[in-house]
């Protein structure tokens, strides 16, 4: 399983993935809006099992 961690910026969005299975550690910045679109909608496609936490304040709303 994947574990994926999103903080939301007025211009960016950081997100951090863990692999459960493998320890594998990967952060990623969405620069624009574009870009984090193409990012969600590729991880629909892929069907992998996940899990999200976002941050419950500020931009996120």
């Amino acid at each position: 399983m994947i574990i994926r961690g999103v903080d939301f910026h007025p211009e960016f969005e950081q997100v951090a993935s863990v692999e459960s299975d493998t320890g594998e550690f990967r952060e990623q910045r969405l620069q624009h809006r574009e870009e984090a679109e193409t990012f969600y909608r590729e991880l629909a496609a892929q069907g992998i099992e996940g899990r999200i936490g976002m941050e419950a304040s500020g931009h996120a709303r």
